[in-house]
């Protein structure tokens, strides 16, 4: 509180002063061995002025100088988001150090269930089997939501765990409100949160399809279960499933003894060495809480190992979460978490592959209802790699896909400010499998700047900044950046998190340096004292009652 205080006191100073305002005095940012970045060129440029931020400013002001107010943000985009690096790092400036506060983690997701890379900044994991829709796929069988993803089960051991803290030195999430957004195909599954040794079943509120929860105290870990209305069903079920896997279990241990057995009599029988390979067989499910995984698409992080590896909530299945006839079954679209605090809530949202028209109705119909309890002030639009990894790009095509995705989110912010994120430079692999410079990256700057035009936006130069057309090998050759040539390490999602930090906290304290000064309160008259050596005279008019 210190730490706030001294900002918000040096901030004031510098309105009085018409002075822009300094940024924290722990941050700093060495570029000095990156000569290929132009540092001239981060900052958020506004093409047609910076009008349409006065909303986003002003709750930043009254959240600075006030100590009042939430701002909310949304930073949306591919895989560089669904690593959430980038975004944790820009997360993680502004809750700890401008103005250094948090209003709530926001949205979040179980993705280890998904089978897919659990964002950086905190751990997922999970029990049970579980079946994944996203709207990358060709083929979407759930309705999807604000995340673009969902997992469902019906297996009556399932669970899952996400841990707000986990990676934090020092805990920044306390969350009072947890809403889950998701539904029972038949009503007859409730999700249950677990705090200390409490199970609070869900609330379910039918207009948002979600289910609430009241929370005794602050939490900063999110444990769900699910309860059958049939808990006979439940029990005989779960019972089952658990023999099953126990005989199974037996099967295969004595099938890999008697396997490895008569690979050692081989060994012995040749004099060839072999190697002998123990496969997992294909419908074992496994954790997941890596950040890069799923080399399907284009838009995928490759080829580096997770920075954290999560501890394992074993038993795991090895049957099939087909649905059973009878069986129940509860789908899941996104957790939503705050608290009562003032401050920033920086959510991300990302899927590895994922394209502007991936977030349209007809992938996700439940976007605008669950974007309604973010509301943000601030969306950062980070979708376009993947839209420009084709031979001709559309770019006519792509603005007007931002068009449609753009008018879903004024429905439910309409004056919420826009900056768009240029593409990254990419390369991309030749049938030879060599990597070729992609020029689709200059082609959909422009349109980026088309956009910030149109929409009176702010715009954060990515391409330009990091060198421009084939700079992704300089980032490359520097460690910062992957052999695919499209994605970023640890230290450059870093490094451009620290970049786009400075940028946006430049613009703001350009809005400050603004600010009219105000005028100081003039000194108020004292009043005189009265002449003890007068005689008060009487009033005639006033009654002596």
């Amino acid at each position: 509180m210190r730490k706030v205080a001294l900002i918000i006191a040096m901030l004031a100073l510098c309105v009085f002063a018409r002075e822009p305002a300094p940024s924290p005095s722990d941050y700093t940012l060495d570029l000095s061995k990156y000569g290929f970045i132009d540092t001239s060129l981060n900052k958020i440029q506004f093409p047609k002025g910076n009008k349409s931020f006065e909303p986003f400013f002003k709750k930043l002001d009254t959240l600075v100088f006030e100590n009042r107010g939430k701002v909310r943000i949304l930073h949306i985009g591919g895989s560089h988001i669904q690593a959430d690096v980038m975004s944790g790092r820009i997360r993680e400036h502004l809750v700890k150090e401008y103005p250094g506060a948090s209003a709530g983690r926001g949205f979040v997701f179980p993705f280890s269930a998904a089978k897919t890379n659990t964002p950086s900044s905190y751990g997922s994991m999970y029990k049970g089997i579980w079946d994944m829709s996203k709207n990358v796929l060709r083929e979407v069988k759930k309705p999807l939501g604000l995340l673009g993803i969902a997992v469902s089960t019906s297996d009556p051991r399932a669970e899952f765990s996400i841990l707000l803290n986990r990676y934090n030195p020092q805990p920044i999430w306390s969350e009072t409100r947890v809403r889950l957004f998701g539904y029972s195909d038949n009503g007859d599954v409730i999700p249950v949160l677990h705090v200390d040794s409490t199970e609070i079943p869900g609330k379910l509120d039918s207009a948002t399809q979600s289910f609430t929860f009241p929370i005794p105290h602050p939490i900063d870990s999110i444990v769900i279960s699910f309860r059958w209305l049939d808990s006979l069903q439940q029990a005989e079920i779960a019972r089952f499933i658990t023999d099953s896997l126990r005989q199974d279990s037996i099967a295969r241990a004595a099938a890999l003894a008697d396997s490895l057995a008569k690979d050692s009599l081989a060994r012995k029988d040749s004099s060839k060495k072999k190697t002998s390979l123990v496969a997992i067989p294909d419908n074992v499910a496994l954790p997941l809480d890596s950040m890069f995984q799923d080399s399907s698409v284009i838009d995928t992080a490759l080829d580096e190992p997770p920075p954290f590896e999560p501890e394992p909530m074993a038993p795991l299945d090895v049957s099939s979460n087909e649905s059973k006839p009878g069986r129940p079954r509860f789908t899941i679209t996104g957790i939503y978490t705050e608290s009562d605090a003032p401050g920033i809530m920086y959510t991300n949202v990302g899927i590895n592959g994922a394209k502007v028209p991936n977030y349209f109705e007809t992938v996700c119909p439940n976007f605008e209802k669950e974007l309604a309890f973010l509301k943000p002030d601030l969306v950062i639009f980070a979708i376009g790699i993947n839209d420009a990894n084709v031979d001709r790009f559309d770019d006519k095509g792509f603005r007007a896909n931002y068009d449609t995705l753009i008018t879903r989110i004024q429905k439910v912010s309409p004056n919420a400010a826009f900056i768009f994120e240029t593409n990254n430079d990419s390369y991309r692999m030749t049938k030879r499998k060599k990597y070729v410079q992609h020029p689709n990256g200059e082609v959909a700057r422009k349109s980026f700047f088309i956009l910030a035009d149109k929409y009176k936006a702010g715009i954060w130069d990515k391409f330009s900044i990091m060198g421009g057309l084939g700079s992704m090998s300089k980032w490359e050759k520097a460690n910062l950046a992957k052999k695919d040539k499209v994605h970023f390490k640890l230290a450059g999602y870093n490094l451009l998190g620290d970049l786009f930090y400075k940028a946006l906290i430049q613009a703001y304290q350009d809005h400050i340096a603004n600010l009219p000064a105000l005028e100081p309160e003039a000194p108020k008259p004292v009043p005189k004292k009265a002449d003890s050596t007068k005689v008060p005279t009487k009033d005639k008019n006033k009654s002596k009652y």
